[in-house]
């Protein structure tokens, strides 16, 4: 099946053509047996996902879809090279430093210009940030420094779901659903 087959025709100025404008979004809650879990291994891409999983590298978009993932680049999990590249290039300013520089910058434990916010000892999806926690920082809430929360959020991106290929018409069906609106 490939991605564009599916979209509807659309006529602008005497010109018909496929609106690829389209973003498809299939519910989740179909069917548990429609979708299974997935981890992602280091280095992987969409289309090593889909040629592993699908047998075919061209339904890397089916994996994204699945994972309502826009943006590859930066929703998808990077190698460990490309994380800290990533770091590198986002911190640069808020670091005043380059290069290598700021991914110590980003993990020093001993400045607080690197805490992306606090994180409750207790309960882990409490988080505060600077403005509004001024109390002291060490009683129930722990510092996550700028790396070990972009760490944390590109490893939590490794697990994904895939579109169970048993259900590969029930999928079709949906998306052709999904794009013609109903």
């Amino acid at each position: 099946m490939s991605y564009f087959s599916k979209f509807p025709l659309v006529t602008r100025n005497g010109v018909t053509t496929l609106d690829i404008t389209r973003r498809p979004k299939i519910s989740k809650s179909v069917s548990a047996y429609q979708y299974l879990p997935y981890t992602v291994e280091e280095g992987m891409k969409p289309e090593d996902v889909a040629f592993y999983y699908y047998g075919d590298a061209e339904l890397a978009w089916l994996v994204l879809l699945a994972n309502d993932v826009i943006d590859p680049y930066t929703h998808w999990p990077k190698s460990q090279p490309n994380l800290e590249s990533y770091i590198k290039k986002q911190y640069a300013t808020q670091s005043g430093t380059t290069g290598d520089a700021v991914l110590i910058w980003s993990k020093n434990t001993s400045i607080t210009n690197n805490i992306k916010h606090y994180e409750s000892r207790y309960v882990s999806d409490v988080k505060i940030n600077h403005t509004t926690y001024v109390a002291n920082p060490t009683a129930e809430f722990r510092p996550i420094r700028i790396y070990d929360y972009e760490f944390a959020l590109n490893e939590s991106r490794r697990q994904i779901l895939l579109f169970n290929k048993n259900y590969m018409g029930d999928i079709e069906s949906l998306l052709e659903k999904s794009l013609n609106g109903q």
